[in-house]
């Protein structure tokens, strides 16, 4: 613009705004009428300034790295793979082979194979083509029975070694908090994978897995510092074993789910990314935020039974605040999985989720439009201080496979998701369609979460108390 029209127009601090704002609420207390709070007891101003921020924007190491440059000319900037879930169960390989198949051809990129290692891997992945989608690994059994399967497979693909793009989903800690696993075992299975997948560069095998502690009913700082906290003990002991930490950091995966808290959920996955690049840092190895692969989950904590069409819609919003916070696979859920088991027509509404906010919203012409938000920042700023608190809480408490083995962290969750519960109950927090904008009584019945043992530490679900108490078996 050749006219400088903004000199026409006086700058304003943020002390004139507050002075406009409290000359409108007339008299009105400003903490009581415009701070809201999330998650945590985050406090949440009306609107942020640069005042409010110190000298650097906090995440401005991670502006825009957030995945590769597509080699590629002409594709969009901003990439993530549509992951689909496949399992074998009581079904045979041939019928999800179908299924699969059927997925890859309309709009999933990317696979998460469920697996036990006693699959024919020939008969279930018959006509896929590795080099084309991301595939992740989540062994149910025997993890590395799994590793053995599908390397094989892979070998029997002649792939190139550079186009096998995914991971394992396993993380030791988290698999402790629903089976009894103990650290010696976990480690020395990361160690062998570590060295098995070695040679196929842009497959990671070392997880930290945050999404679990989600789906238990855990806050977004307690996810990101258990998560780190397991994370760096398992580094210091893997390097004492010699391990490298190169080796080490060229593997790493981060695995999240993110609900229906918008805004918290984009600066959770951002403030992870930042952690693991600070962390790397901190052992004096490099490492390129945009080259951290990020598998993210929508939340099965977010959803109720009372009403299917409100899960779709918070589906949504999840997979947006996934998109923009950053993951590179995305995993939407489908809507009716808190009734069990899942139908086709929710698998195919949860598959189009990512291709519509691609092909019809366009979230993938810019690479980090959240970048440089005075509000992503500042919230990035607390939740960061939180999350750091909480590591060294984990540090000074003996380490996390010692706070899990005395039962604190599974305790704090269940403490935590319990209070969320009662809060739904009470009236204090709000989920519509279930204590606001109501259905009618629904059907539901108990589900499958009891934890026997002190330390299970299973998924749950925001609403399930709520439900039990209003259900028309009740």
């Amino acid at each position: 613009m050749r006219d400088k029209l903004f000199e026409d127009f006086r700058a304003t601090s943020k002390s004139d705004w507050m002075e406009q704002v409290l000359k409108d609420l007339k008299g009105k207390s400003f903490e009581d009428t415009l701070i809201s709070q999330a998650e945590g007891g985050i406090h949440i101003k009306p609107f942020y300034t640069r005042e409010d921020l110190g000298a650097e924007f906090p995440l401005s190491t991670i502006h825009n790295q957030v995945n590769p440059i597509p080699s590629l000319p002409g594709l969009s900037p901003r990439q993530w793979s549509n992951t689909v879930r496949v399992a074998v169960g009581e079904q045979n390989e041939v019928s999800e082979n179908k299924k699969l198949i059927n997925a890859l051809q309309t709009g999933a990129d990317g696979l998460v194979l469920s697996l036990t290692g006693k699959e024919d891997l020939a008969v279930l992945l018959k006509d896929v083509e590795p080099s084309y989608i991301q595939i992740f690994i989540e062994p149910k059994d025997h993890v590395l029975n799994v590793a053995e399967v599908f390397e094989a497979w892979l070998e029997s693909k002649n792939v190139d070694l550079n186009d096998v793009i995914g991971g394992f989903l396993w993380d030791p800690a988290t698999v402790s908090l629903t089976l009894e696993f103990y650290r010696s075992e976990g480690l020395e299975v990361i160690k062998k994978l570590l060295v098995q997948f070695e040679k196929y560069p842009n497959f990671k095998t070392f997880t930290i897995d945050f999404a679990h502690y989600h789906h238990a009913g855990g806050l977004s700082f307690q996810e990101l510092s258990y998560g780190f906290g397991a994370f760096l003990e398992h580094v210091d002991r893997l390097t004492e074993e010699g391990v490298s930490l190169e080796l080490i950091f060229k593997n790493v995966l981060l695995k999240s789910a993110v609900g229906s808290d918008f805004f918290l959920e984009i600066v959770k996955l951002k403030v992870a990314r930042m952690l693991i690049f600070q962390i790397a840092n901190l052992f004096k190895h490099k490492l390129d935020p945009k080259s951290i692969p990020f598998y993210v989950q929508t939340s099965y904590w977010s959803k109720s039974k009372f009403d299917m069409d409100t899960n779709m819609l918070r589906n949504t919003t999840e997979a947006m605040s996934a998109i923009i916070g950053g993951c590179t696979a995305l995993e939407v859920l489908p809507h009716d999985l808190s009734m069990g088991s899942s139908r086709d027509f929710a698998s195919r509404m949860a598959r189009n989720v990512s291709s519509i906010l691609k092909e019809e919203a366009y979230l993938d012409k810019v690479l980090d439009p959240a970048a440089g938000s005075y509000y992503i920042e500042k919230l990035a700023e607390e939740l960061f201080n939180r999350v750091i608190n909480g590591i060294l809480t984990v540090d000074a408490e003996g380490g996390w496979w010692s706070m899990s083995s005395l039962h604190d962290i599974q305790a704090e969750i269940k403490e935590t998701r319990s209070q969320r519960q009662d809060e739904l109950i009470s009236g204090q927090s709000v989920k519509v369609g279930v204590n606001k904008y109501k259905q009618e009584k629904a059907n539901a019945s108990i589900d499958d979460e009891s934890e026997m043992f002190d330390y299970q530490l299973n998924w749950s679900r925001h609403a399930l108390k709520y439900e039990l108490l209003n259900s028309s078996n009740s």
